[in-house]
């Protein structure tokens, strides 16, 4: 045993001081060396070896300290006469040897109180940490502490700090209502630490903190906030009360209070069969807002239910609403599971839907849900004809890149059929069409005015298509022999026929007229 003991002792830094040399320091006429021989003394005392006895020892040696002792009698009186010394840091440096010894001496006390009122930072934040250890559960102390807790906002200040706090609340409830002062603090970050605080020192709460605590979860602006207060709730068995709320929000509240309970089911993934019901009404809520926070909460949960999914699928087929399609589209693809209807509702979205958001969300689900098939290649395929949006033409050459639906055959024919729709769909070439159209229409109407053309026998009504076919068929055979006539030149010599003796006439073949002019 002394040879581990002294082995032990090594390790410790002061083990080479000596009494006499203690005692000498505490004596100096310099500050500075006798506030260090205190802390000497103090740090003995704090890491003084203990030695853990066995039972059969402990039989042999009833009655008999296993601990070594704090510090040599000699010692003792020195260090209450440094209590009052001349200088304030040396009494201060006394006065925490003495709470390091357990000697609870009432000059040490006044010392430490004196400290934590008018001492700077580091004076004062030892003072509170003796005087909590001790069991001062006073308003200056913890204010002191919550003050560190607050200011510095690192681990090892918030262990201590709740860990001294935890010691002062099961005598005194000023713990508490200090720490809801700071619930109501501009700072988020204040709200978040006294949150945490609240969750590590435990305790009775009372009726009114809970309410506090309830309210901060649903309508703090910041997520954090909410987060943070939503994990103490359940830190500090209060579940049920945050259960009860959301359900009495969910079916009875106003629209906002429905958004919020639905926002924190999203963020606590929390789901119980007394809440789908109201949960499922969200779905058809005649604000916008909660059939958008209804989408996000199911993809966030991921819920299987086969209700669930109806509701999304309804709504996706019958929302008034582009971003509430987007957003239940959304919710297939993060929950994940895939049915035949699904994806008919799918490929039907990113093939039809007006709104580029609409296809663009159906993309990235089809994507997500890792559709595969001819059927998806051959709409991902017919999109590109007609697809004039950058962002989904962009995400679907990705989802056509992931899912292995490229064909670079395809892709050399569906540019060339592109070309031909931009060269078809010209603007000088529509007025040309719109401009033929309106004079045959013109010339038609004209005629049917003053020509009486007599029916034929089983000949049909003309419809609009045969008519617009024939009109731009003509116009294509002209156009086409116009541009055979240009590069096909003729004689350079041509027969040329006067007018007067090519022009049709009423007369009869073979007759003269007055002037002798033969009409053929």
């Amino acid at each position: 045993m002394k040879k581990t003991l002294k082995a032990i002792w090594k390790i410790i830094e002061w083990h080479h001081k000596t009494i006499e040399g203690l005692l000498q320091s505490l004596a100096d006429i310099h500050d500075e060396v006798r506030i260090q021989a205190i802390i000497t003394c103090a740090t003995a005392a704090l890491e003084r070896p203990r030695i853990t006895v066995s039972q059969e020892d402990s039989d042999k040696e009833t009655g008999k300290d296993p601990s070594i002792q704090d510090l040599p009698e000699v010692l003792q009186p020195a260090l209450k006469a440094a209590l009052c010394d001349k200088n304030a840091s040396v009494q201060m440096a006394a006065a925490l040897c003495q709470y390091a010894i357990q000697s609870h001496n009432p000059l040490a006390q006044d010392i430490l109180h004196a400290a934590l009122l008018k001492s700077n930072s580091a004076d004062s934040w030892a003072a509170a940490q003796c005087l909590a250890l001790e069991g001062a559960a006073t308003y200056p102390v913890i204010k002191r502490i919550l003050q560190q807790l607050f200011d510095k906002k690192n681990e090892d200040t918030e262990h201590r700090s709740c860990m001294l706090l935890s010691h002062l609340s099961r005598k005194t409830t000023l713990v508490h209502s200090m720490l809801a002062v700071e619930l109501n603090s501009h700072q988020w970050k204040d709200r978040i630490v006294a949150c945490r605080a609240l969750s590590q020192i435990g305790g009775h709460v009372s009726l009114d903190m809970r309410h506090k605590l309830i309210q901060l979860m649903l309508s703090d602006w910041n997520k954090k906030v909410r987060q943070a207060v939503a994990q103490a709730l359940g830190q500090m068995n209060l579940g049920k009360e945050v259960h009860d709320t959301v359900r009495v929000k969910l079916g009875q509240g106003n629209s906002q209070e429905r958004v919020e309970a639905l926002i924190l089911i999203r963020e606590l993934k929390l789901m119980t069969a007394k809440l789908l019901p109201s949960f499922l009404n969200c779905f058809s809520d005649d604000f916008m807002a909660v059939r958008r926070a209804a989408c996000l909460a199911a993809g966030a949960l991921q819920i299987r239910d086969e209700m669930v999914l109806e509701c999304l699928l309804n709504l996706i087929q019958r929302d008034p609403f582009w971003k509430i399609k987007a957003f239940a589209i959304r919710a297939l693809g993060q929950i994940g599971q895939v049915s035949p209807q699904v994806t008919d509702l799918l490929l039907w979205a990113v093939h039809y839907e007006k709104s580029p958001g609409v296809r663009l969300e159906a993309c990235r689900s089809i994507l997500a849900l890792k559709l595969q098939g001819d059927r998806v290649r051959d709409t991902f395929l017919d999109v590109l004809l007609l697809e004039n949006h950058d962002a989904v033409l962009k995400e679907i050459h990705h989802a056509m890149k992931k899912l292995n639906l490229e064909n670079e055959g395809n892709q050399e024919m569906l540019q060339e059929i592109k070309n031909r729709i931009q060269t078809l769909t010209q603007k000088e070439l529509l007025i040309q069409k719109i401009f033929k159209i309106e004079k045959v229409i013109g010339k038609m109407k004209e005629e049917a005015k003053r020509v009486y053309l007599q029916p034929k026998e089983g000949q049909k009504p003309l419809d609009l298509h045969t008519f617009l076919q024939e009109t731009f068929q003509a116009c294509e055979a002209l156009h086409t022999k116009s541009l055979v006539t240009e590069s096909s030149p003729g004689p350079k010599h041509k027969k040329q026929k006067s007018l007067t003796t090519c022009q049709r006439s009423t007369h009869c073949p073979g007759e003269k007229d007055c002037n002798g002019t033969l009409w053929i």
